[in-house]
Formats: C-alpha cells, structure tokens, sequence
C-alpha cells in the first residue's frame, strides 16, 4: 500500500516525531511505501516528496516583520490553501491508499483533510496533543491545569489569555478553534487513534467525535534499547537522571527543589528550555554542586546516561499523552518516579514499576527520591517490574494489529 504520513517536522522534533519514526519504520518493515507530507526545513531528512512540502512557518520570525506579514502567517496557520494545493499536486503524482495524520495544527492545518476525503482516502489521526479540544494545546493555563473550554467555549483561552499570556496570540488560538470546528474538517477523519487511555477518556469528556475515538498505546522499536544495555557502565558514579524540556510544565523546577532536600544525591538534567538559565541560577544560589545540566544530548548518550542511572524521574505538570522518556528508562529496567497526572500512571504503577508523587509537591517527590535510592533492593525489583510492564503495554506488533482492525488490507 502507499501510504501518506503527515506530520509538521520531517526531523526530530519531540516525542511525536519518535512516533513518526517508529510508525515509517514500521509500515516500511510491513511491505508498504510511506509518502511524506510535512513542512520544509534545512533539518528535514531527506526524501523525492520534498518539493510538495509546505513552506516554513517560523513563529518566532513573526515579531520581526510587518503587520501585513504577520496577519499573512496567522491567516494561514489556521487555514492553508498552500497545504491544499501542494497536496493535491502530490495526489495527482501518487496514488495514496490511506492517510496518517499527526501534528499538523498551526501549520499544515487539518483543511487538507478535505482534499483527502474529496478522493475517498481514508483517514487516522493519531493525537499526540489537545489542541482541536483545547486552543492551548495542552490544558495549562498560567501554570495550571484548566478545562473552561470544555463544550467548545473556546472563548475563555481569550479572557484569560491562556496563549503564552498574551492576548493576541490566545485570541489566534481561539479563533483557529472556532473556525476548524465550525467548518468540522474533523468529521472528514474514520479514525482517531488515542495513544493512552487518559487522552481517550479526555476526548471522551469533551465529546470530541466519540464514535471515531480508539485507544491503542504506540509501538516503539527497542533496538537501541538493547544497544544501551550491553554497553558496561564508564564510571561507579551512582545518580539519579531528569530528561525532557526544560519548560514549566515538564517539571523541572520541582525537580530542583526536590533535589535541594538531598544533598548526597547526584543529580544529572539533559535537555534544554526556556527555562534553562533560571535554573542554573536556582542551582547557584543554593549551591547545589549536587546537579549537572547535561545539556541536549543525542538519543544514545541519552540512553546510556538513563541506563546507568540509579531511575529516571518525570515531574510533568501538564496531562503527558504518553511519555517515551518513560517508556526507554522503564525498557533499560529501570523504576521511575513519575507524577501522577496524564497518561503517566498508566505506566507508573505505585510501589510496583516505580514510585507516583502530586504533581509539583517537591517535598513529596524528595521523600520519595530518599526512600528508593537508599533501597537498593526495591530500585531492582521495581526496576525488572517498569521492563515487563512496558514491554507487554508499548507493544509494536500489538499496535500494527490494532492499526490492521481499523485499516482493511494493511
């Protein structure tokens, strides 16, 4: 089968691209021939379809332009007739047996949706954030979890300038959110696939397409897993390890003041954020020669940093869809100690693959941090319970199964 996989990036750009990847991969491994659609970009892995490629939407590029330009930008985050054209012109060249559908929000925009129906290609649409529920993206609003929009009153995004805490940009967001659900592309979609249950149960909530919603967890390739795992420890260094943005809602500053209340606990931070240089001044401060900002690493030093870890903790504030920083440390076999809040109790089971803790209760989480790095035994036991637990719950040949139910002939 042919198969178009769209998505914004055609590079890593998160853990939606690590879904992206996996799924090319493995559509590939199936027999089948994966045709790309996504937005040009120098970082973009190379590929024939580049040419029907969207132009580059740099929002951070809008501030330093005109008014005209910047309306031109909005204008076509939220309907792109570009996208339309560029994909029909890729549709006349190839014939496509069914789409996938990931991130395309503010820059493919889901009007390519109809053009897709319009040729009786059917549709999934794997979720991988809130945003057709949520103007926000992903539910925080000024630093805390908030659902006003729930039954499409999308409107409060405006009043209290949930959008980065601007006005204009939250009045963008909400009006993007009015007008794809007025025109109901949605609908065009057979359907949405939930990769947990948390994201099935919020959409659920929300009434978002009830009848078109699956949950079905993602699969992952866990070759470099068993890459990291032979490779001998480089140093008896014990510590602990935090992977992810350095951004509010992933938790990092919770992290630190955690890690305050353990003095005798290294602690080492890979990844890079807005966020970043409060936080090396937050360790300055308090002179925590304890933490190391690691700053971004590739994915296999990543995976050989977690692998020689005491566990790995995920301090999210905001409703994670899933997690693969969870999935590769419980895969290395080891425990996580994770807030409880999204899909992350899905994975990490209290007292059993790892340790749950309220999201942003510091004390709560350096308790929790004391207790299982004394204890090795628990770290060991938790640790071969987060591998068994993962491994039978993020599943390839399970996911290509539940994918086959909803895709006849793949």
């Amino acid at each position: 089968m042919n198969i178009l996989v769209v998505n914004w990036t055609w590079y890593p750009s998160g853990g939606d691209w690590t879904y992206v990847e996996s799924i090319v991969d493995l559509y590939q491994q199936k027999g089948h021939r994966v045709i790309p659609f996504s937005m040009k970009d120098d970082r973009n892995f190379e590929t024939p379809y580049a040419a029907y490629f969207i132009e580059n939407i740099d929002y951070k590029k809008i501030n330093q332009r005109s008014i005209t330009a910047g309306i031109k930008v909005i204008t076509k985050s939220i309907y792109s007739t570009e996208a339309q054209k560029k994909l029909e012109r890729l549709l006349s060249t190839v014939k496509i047996d069914f789409a996938h559908i990931n991130v395309i929000h503010h820059y493919i925009t889901p009007t390519i949706l109809k053009i897709l129906k319009g040729r009786n290609i059917p549709i999934i649409w794997t979720l991988h954030e809130y945003t057709p529920i949520c103007p926000e993206s992903t539910f925080i609003s000024h630093d805390d979890i908030c659902e006003r929009c729930i039954g499409g009153a999308f409107y409060n995004c405006v009043t209290h300038s949930c959008k980065k805490g601007s006005y204009l940009a939250s009045t963008v967001a909400a009006l993007e959110n009015y007008v794809h659900r007025y025109l109901d592309y949605y609908a065009f979609v057979d359907h949405f696939i939930c990769p947990s249950v948390f994201v099935y149960n919020k959409f659920k909530q929300f009434n978002f397409h009830t009848n078109k919603l699956v949950q079905l967890y993602h699969g992952y390739d866990y070759t470099e897993i068993g890459a990291a795992k032979q490779k001998s420890k480089l140093t008896g260094e014990r510590y602990i390890v935090f992977v992810g943005r350095l951004e509010k809602i992933k938790g990092a500053h919770t992290v630190l003041n955690a890690i305050k209340c353990c003095p005798g606990i290294n602690l080492k931070i890979i990844g890079t954020g807005t966020q970043e240089m409060a936080l090396k001044e937050f360790k300055e401060k308090y002179k925590l020669s304890n933490v190391t900002f690691e700053g971004k690493k590739s994915k296999k030093d990543t995976l050989q940093i977690i692998n020689e870890a005491e566990f790995l903790i995920c301090a999210s504030e905001w409703y994670e869809v899933l997690g693969f920083t969870v999935v590769e440390a419980m895969a290395l076999g080891k425990p996580v100690i994770g807030s409880a809040i999204g899909a992350i109790p899905e994975m990490v089971i209290h007292n059993s693959t790892g340790l749950l803790f309220e999201p942003g209760d510091y004390k709560q989480l350096a308790t929790l941090i004391e207790e299982l790095y004394n204890n090795a035994l628990q770290i060991e036991k938790m640790g071969k319970n987060a591998q068994l637990h993962i491994n039978t719950l993020i599943d390839t040949e399970k996911h290509f199964e539940g994918l086959q139910k909803l895709i006849p002939g793949l």
